[in-house]
């Protein structure tokens, strides 16, 4: 389940989120999402772990890192299960580091639209989040990094689109 803790206190149960973030992320498998009726250009399932988990002080690396794995877990269901005869469809992680509880899997169902996420080329190159984290990421996927940083940010924001080629 995804929620905001708003309280100082220890988070409890780490491991036993982890495992129910790993049973979400193999639910995916054999799941294809095609564009609905509403015809929406996008499906979305944010990171179902409290934001302690993954962000702030509580936060740590090696937590963080396995809770991207497990998105991109997800994601590579996701796109191992696509029919492609039904028309565009392309699967990706938005990561937003350090704050990744904003992040998210996506199914885009429009190229362009897409393409406003993935952007033109690794903005942060050769910096890679991939890297950063030791991740495995699917050898179909790309990565691309932005720095989105505003003014009043205390630190520095990135904002990663790691997936299939649009």
């Amino acid at each position: 389940m995804r929620h905001f803790t708003l309280s100082d206190k220890k988070l409890r149960g780490v491991h036993r989120r982890l495992r129910a973030l790993e049973r979400w992320a193999a639910g995916f498998q054999g799941q294809f999402h095609p564009r609905g009726q509403d015809m929406a250009r996008y499906l979305n399932w944010k990171i179902p772990v409290p934001n302690t988990l993954v962000q702030g002080p509580q936060a740590r690396i090696e937590h963080q890192a396995f809770c991207v794995q497990q998105m991109l877990e997800a994601a590579a269901h996701l796109s191992r299960a696509a029919d492609r005869s039904q028309g565009y469809y392309r699967v990706a992680c938005i990561l937003v580091w350090p704050w990744l509880h904003q992040s998210e899997v996506t199914v885009f169902h429009d190229r362009d639209y897409y393409l406003g996420f993935l952007g033109q080329g690794n903005g942060l190159a050769p910096e890679r989040l991939s890297d950063r984290l030791a991740l495995r990421v699917p050898t179909h996927f790309i990565e691309h990094g932005h720095d989105v940083t505003q003014a009043d940010d205390d630190l520095a924001v990135q904002w990663w689109c790691i997936g299939e080629p649009a």
